[in-house]
């Protein structure tokens, strides 16, 4: 598990997984991302962008349907900027 802000910016990283889970906060979602040839982290969405992804979403990621890339634009203050690309 690598924290959203280690990731490069501006970097499209494909999406190999998706889970959600419960949590003590509540909903979150969980990706797996391909990081290098053969390097995967595991990163939390935060909240706002959890809300937003719907299980059909999950389940194109996790059955090869579709192919999504996580793009890291940085901080905005204290938030974080990701896109999910297709």
């Amino acid at each position: 598990m690598v924290p959203l802000h280690t990731l490069e910016q501006n970097r499209h990283y494909p999406v190999l997984f998706a889970c959600r889970l419960n949590t003590q906060y509540g909903s979150a979602v969980l990706l797996t991302l391909q990081t290098g040839e053969n390097v995967n982290v595991k990163i939390y969405l935060p909240k706002r962008y959890a809300d937003l992804i719907e299980d059909d979403h999950i389940e194109e990621i996790n059955t090869g349907r579709k192919n999504y890339k996580l793009l890291y634009l940085g901080k905005a203050g204290s938030a974080y900027i990701i896109n999910l690309e297709q």
